[in-house]
């Protein structure tokens, strides 16, 4: 199975840029493996599909504004956004809209995705670090989602 680690962020933008550090430390972990790739996107929107295109899974990183502590993982299915799937986020077109655009053209796009959403509070303020909250959490984020996607690892063995 062909799985893509998508990240989504502004690396810019403080906090926002969360899920791509994620995504690029999780890169690290998987480091050596065939059926995992790594990328991210700083434009969203329609790019998503171009990303997506080939991949039997597609688990994207991102942030969100929640009201949640921030570094706090949330876990969804692309289901849980099916209300959305005919609106526009922040980033353009949303990643429902443009699988379901993908899958209406035949092209090979995954069935199977997972998302993260990392909870953030500074998305708006120019900087390209994480804050101390978000960052003293990436290395639990990158654990949580590694279990996801080999469910038998535990931390000692991915070292």
């Amino acid at each position: 199975m062909r799985t893509l680690i998508l990240g989504i962020g502004s690396s810019i933008l403080t906090d926002d840029a969360v899920g791509i550090v994620v995504a690029e430390k999780l890169g690290e972990r998987f480091a050596g493996r065939r059926d995992i790739e790594i990328a991210v996107n700083e434009e969203a929107g329609f790019t998503l599909l171009e990303e997506a295109i080939g991949y039997d899974r597609l688990i994207v990183v991102d942030s969100i504004v929640s009201g949640d502590e921030p570094g706090t993982i949330r876990r969804y299915v692309l289901d849980d956004f099916a209300v959305t799937a005919h609106a526009a986020s922040p980033h353009g077109f949303n990643l429902a809209t443009v699988l379901e655009f993908g899958r209406r053209q035949g092209l090979h796009v995954p069935d199977d995705v997972l998302i993260f959403g990392i909870s953030v509070r500074e998305v708006d303020v120019f900087g390209e670090e994480l804050t101390p909250a978000v960052a003293g959490r990436v290395d639990d984020i990158v654990a949580t989602i590694a279990s996801e996607i080999e469910p038998g690892e535990t931390q000692e063995e991915a070292e």
